[in-house]
C-alpha cells in the first residue's frame, strides 16, 4: 500500500509540474516533443478508460497504469527530479545575473532592486509548486530517493538547491534539508563557482534565520573563505545587512574565543557598517563593532560624525507624559536610545585620543563633527568633545561661523544655552560680525532648517516660534547693532523679512483656514442654543405662562447650559471673526493672533460640551419618564462629539498654549547645564580672554 501511495504521488507530483511549468508556446515543436516524451502528460490520457479504472489496492493498479499511458516508472522519479533541476536552472540564471560585488548606483540599485523581488518571487512560487507546494511527503519523498540532489549542481553557477533556497527565503524547506544531510561537514565543500558557500549566501542576501541554522549545523562555516578569500561575515559586511551582520559577528566572535583565531575584515567597508550601523540606531551592533574593531572609530571621522548627525533627540512633550504611565515598546525604546548614543560617543573618542601621536592633535578629528552637532542641536556631542578638547569652543566652518553662531542660524537652542556659562566671554558676541557685516541678528533672520520648523504644528505657529527665537537673540545683541546695516545695505530686519516670506504667506493661510472652519462650527452652535433658549421643552403653562417643567434637576441643567453655550460660542464667533478681518503682521503672529485662536478654540470646545449637555437633559425631561436605565446610554453617547473634539483639537490647543505662554518651558528649556556639563568652564573661557 505504500508503493501504491507513493506511485500516485509521483503521478500527482508530474500533473502539477505540467501545470506550474507549461510549455512555451514559442519554443520549437521538437523541444514538446521531448517534453511530451520525457513527462507524462495528463491531457492525452484516456478520459473514459482513466475514469473506468480506480485506484484502490494493489489488484488493479497495473490496470490503472496501463490506462494512464506508462508502462516504464521506474525511471519516474529520477526524471521528476532532472525536471526540478531544469526548472531551477532557468530561473536561477535570472536571478543571479550579475556581479554581486559591483556596487550600483542609487538609480541603478533600485531599478535591479525592484527586477531582483520579482524574479524572486517568481521563481519562490516555481520552486513551490515544483517541490510539491505544502506537502511535505512529497518534498521528502524526492529528496530521500535521490539525495544527491542537495549536494550536487543544479545550475549553471554552480549552485545546489540549499544555495538556491537560502537565497529565496524557504527557511523551512533549509531546516528539513539540513536535517537529511548526515555528514555535516561536508556543508564548508558545497560550493558554487564563486566558491561560496550557502552561509555566503546567506549572509548577502541577509537570510539571518538561515545563517543561523547553517552555524548550527556546522560552525566551520564561519571561517570559510571563497575564491575571493572572503568569509561569510565578509559578505554581510559588503551588504550591509546589519542584523546578519550582528548575529556573524557575535557568532564569529564565540568561535575566535574557543579556537583563539582572528577575523581580520577591511577597514573602509568597516567604517560604512559601523556608519550604517550609528545612523540606523542599532547602539548594540555598533558597540560591538568598536570593541571588536577599534580601528573602525579611530581612523578617520565619519563614525563621529555620523552620531553628531543623527544623535536621538529623546522623547517628545506627549510621550514624555505617556512614559511614566504606559512605557510602551517604541517610547520605552526612544527614552532609552540617548544614552545608548552616548555611550557609542565615549567609545568612539575613547579610541580616538588612544590614537592620538600628542594631545593637541584633535582637530582632525574633532571639528567637522563638532560643528555638525552644533547645526543638529545634539548638545551631548559637544559636551563630550569640549570636555576632551575645551580649544573646539574656537572651531569655526568655511564661513567662519563658530558653533554659537551656528547655534542662532540652525535654530538649535541647547547648543545656545551654553553662552550663559562663558560668562564675560558673551560680550563677544554682543557686536561680532562675519566678512559680510553680518551681526547676530542677521544670522538669526535666515530661514531655519525645515527639520526644526517641521517641530510646530502649522505655519503659524513655526513663524511664531523664529519669532521667539529672534526676539530672544535680540536681547543679548548690542543695541546699536540691531538697526546696523550689512554690506549689501540689509538691516536684520530686513534679511528677516525676505528670508521668512513664504513662510509668512503659508501662516496666514493656516490661520484664516482654521479660523472660517472653527467659525461656521461657532456660528451653527450659536443659531442652535438660542433657538432652545426660547423655546423650553415641554412647553409653558397656559395660565402663567412658566415651564412646564421649572423645578425639576434636569430643566436646570438644561437652562444652565444653553445659557453657557450660547456665551460661549459667541465669543468664540467674535474671536475668529477678529482674526479673518485683522491684520497679518509679523509681529501679530508672536503673541496676538496666536491668543486669539487660543480664547476662539477653548470657547468653541466649552459651548461644544454645554449644548450636548443641554440636549441631553432635554431627552430626560421629554422621553425618560421614570426611566433611570435611559441615563447611562443618553450621557454616553453625548460623550461621543465631546470626546472626538477634544482628541482633534486638544494637541492644537496645548501646542498653542505652550507656544504662547510657556516659551521658558517649550522652546528655551533651562537645561540643567550645572549638572549635564563635565567640561572645564574656566577652559572655555580663556580662550576668548586671547
Amino acid at each position: 500500500m505504500k508503493k501504491l501511495i507513493n506511485m500516485q504521488l509521483t503521478h500527482t507530483y508530474l500533473f502539477s509540474m505540467r501545470m506550474a511549468f507549461p510549455s512555451n508556446p514559442s519554443s520549437s515543436s521538437s523541444s514538446s516533443s521531448d517534453a511530451s516524451s520525457l513527462y507524462l502528460d495528463p491531457f492525452h490520457a484516456n478520459v473514459s478508460n482513466f475514469v473506468s479504472v480506480k485506484l484502490s489496492s494493489e489488484r488493479n493498479y497495473h490496470l490503472w497504469e496501463k490506462q494512464m499511458g506508462k508502462s516504464e516508472t521506474k525511471d519516474i522519479d529520477k526524471r521528476s527530479t532532472d525536471r526540478v533541476r531544469e526548472e531551477i536552472d532557468i530561473v536561477s540564471e535570472e536571478t543571479t545575473t550579475g556581479d554581486r560585488g559591483v556596487v550600483p548606483t542609487e538609480a541603478e540599485g533600485s531599478r535591479i532592486k525592484t527586477e531582483f523581488k520579482g524574479k524572486v518571487a517568481n521563481y519562490k512560487n516555481k520552486i513551490m509548486e515544483a517541490f510539491g507546494g505544502k506537502s511535505t511527503e512529497r518534498k521528502e519523498s524526492m529528496i530521500k530517493k535521490d539525495k544527491h540532489v542537495i549536494t550536487e549542481p543544479i545550475n549553471s553557477d554552480g549552485d545546489t538547491v540549499l544555495h538556491i533556497m537560502v537565497a529565496i527565503d524557504i527557511n523551512y524547506f533549509v531546516n528539513e534539508m539540513l536535517s537529511l544531510i548526515e555528514d555535516a561537514k561536508s556543508l564548508p565543500e558545497m560550493k558554487n563557482k564563486n566558491g561560496s558557500t550557502a552561509l555566503h549566501i546567506a549572509a548577502m542576501v541577509g537570510n539571518t534565520r538561515a545563517a543561523k541554522l547553517l552555524i548550527k549545523k556546522n560552525k566551520d562555516l564561519l571561517e570559510t573563505q571563497d575564491l575571493k578569500l572572503e568569509r561569510p561575515l565578509h559578505k554581510a559586511f559588503e551588504n550591509m545587512h546589519l542584523s546578519t551582520v550582528e548575529y556573524l559577528l557575535k557568532a564569529a566572535n564565540d568561535d575566535r574565543k574557543t579556537k583563539k583565531t582572528s577575523t581580520p575584515l577591511d577597514i573602509r567597508k568597516g567604517i560604512n557598517l559601523l556608519v550604517n550601523a550609528v545612523s540606523a540606531k542599532k547602539y548594540d551592533l555598533a558597540k560591538e563593532l568598536i570593541k571588536n574593531y577599534p580601528e573602525f572609530a579611530a581612523t578617520d571621522d565619519d563614525v563621529l560624525m555620523a552620531i553628531a548627525k543623527t544623535f536621538p533627540s529623546g522623547l517628545d512633550y506627549w510621550e514624555t507624559l505617556i512614559y511614566p504611565i504606559a512605557p510602551i515598546g517604541n517610547i520605552e525604546k526612544k527614552y532609552k536610545e540617548p544614552q545608548e548614543a552616548e555611550e557609542v560617543l565615549k567609545l568612539v573618542c575613547n579610541e580616538i585620543n588612544k590614537k592620538l601621536e600628542f594631545p593637541d592633535a584633535h582637530s582632525r578629528y574633532y571639528t567637522n563633527p563638532f560643528l555638525e552637532a552644533a547645526r543638529q542641536n545634539a548638545y551631548q556631542v559637544v559636551n563630550e568633545i569640549l570636555k576632551r578638547s575645551p580649544k573646539s569652543i574656537r572651531y569655526t566652518d568655511k564661513s567662519g561661523y563658530d558653533i554659537i553662531q551656528l547655534s542662532v542660524i540652525h535654530l538649535s537652542e541647547k547648543i545656545y544655552e551654553l553662552i550663559y556659562e562663558l560668562g564675560r566671554a558673551r560680550k563677544f558676541y554682543k557686536m561680532v560680525e562675519d566678512s559680510s557685516k553680518n551681526n547676530m541678528l542677521h544670522l538669526v533672520g535666515r530661514l531655519a532648517p525645515w527639520h526644526k520648523l517641521k517641530l510646530r504644528t502649522g505655519a503659524a505657529l513655526q513663524l511664531q516660534r523664529v519669532l521667539q527665537w529672534r526676539e530672544k537673540v535680540k536681547m543679548m545683541v548690542s543695541p546699536a547693532y540691531h538697526t546696523k546695516e550689512n554690506i549689501f545695505n540689509e538691516t536684520p530686519d530686513l534679511v528677516f523679512t525676505n528670508e521668512h516670506k513664504n513662510l509668512m504667506s503659508e501662516a496666514e493661510t493656516w490661520m484664516k483656514t482654521v479660523a472660517e472652519s472653527c467659525n461656521i462650527t461657532a456660528a451653527l452652535i450659536t443659531t442652535i442654543v438660542f433657538a432652545a433658549a426660547i423655546t423650553v421643552p415641554g412647553g409653558n403653562h397656559q395660565d402663567n405662562g412658566f415651564p412646564m417643567f421649572a423645578g425639576q434637576i434636569p430643566f436646570m441643567i438644561f437652562g444652565v447650559s444653553v445659557a453657557i453655550s450660547l456665551f460661549a460660542s459667541s465669543t468664540a464667533l467674535l474671536m475668529f471673526q477678529s482674526i479673518l478681518t485683522g491684520r497679518f503682521s509679523e509681529q501679530d503672529f508672536l503673541v496676538s493672533l496666536p491668543r486669539r485662536l487660543i480664547i476662539g478654540l477653548c470657547t468653541l470646545m466649552i459651548s461644544t460640551t454645554t449644548m450636548m449637555v443641554a440636549f441631553s437633559a432635554t431627552l430626560l425631561l421629554v422621553f425618560c419618564h421614570g426611566k433611570r436605565w435611559l441615563l447611562a446610554p443618553t450621557c454616553a453617547l453625548a460623550f461621543l462629539p465631546i470626546a472626538s473634539f477634544i482628541t482633534v483639537q486638544i494637541p492644537l490647543m496645548v501646542d498653542l498654549f505652550r507656544s504662547t505662554y510657556g516659551q521658558i518651558e517649550y522652546i528655551f528649556e533651562k537645561y540643567n547645564l550645572e549638572n549635564g556639563i563635565t567640561f572645564n568652564l574656566n577652559d572655555i573661557r580663556l580662550f576668548f580672554s586671547e
